[in-house]
């Protein structure tokens, strides 16, 4: 799904859920406020980028993590980019995306429709499974 088909099925999965975009202070991405039952998307970034954010911040959503507040380099925070990549990249797509450009992150990131970060993440999570 795009970014905005996920956001239309949000309001037929997860009514109660507000997502809205704004501007976000610094480099936040994206942030969940457990008080309010909100996510907001800052609205300055590529559709690709605001896809992933709104992953990662459903993936706090779903744990019930407040990250107003801040929880970046947190135990919480690697947990949810891990998740958030497990989520986003799909394993054999990945293996073709790898053959096809070298392993080049930047080239992989476009042809699955995430980030570099999300593709560093995933290649993480390998690098611990292999070892």
């Amino acid at each position: 799904m795009n970014y905005g088909q996920m956001r239309m099925a949000l309001y037929r999965v997860a009514p109660d859920l507000q997502v809205s975009s704004a501007l976000l202070p610094g480099k936040l991405d994206g942030i969940y406020c457990l008080a309010t039952n909100t996510v907001l998307i800052d609205r300055r970034m590529t559709y690709v980028r605001k896809r992933c954010a709104l992953v990662h911040e459903l993936v706090h959503w779903r744990h019930g993590d407040d990250t107003s507040d801040g929880c970046a380099g947190s135990k919480i925070e690697r947990r949810c980019r891990r998740e958030t990549a497990m989520l986003l990249i799909n394993t054999a797509a990945y293996a073709v995306a790898e053959r096809m450009y070298d392993g080049e992150p930047h080239q992989m990131a476009s042809e699955l429709n995430v980030t570099v970060q999300v593709i560093e993440d995933y290649r993480q999570i390998l690098s611990e499974i292999i070892h």
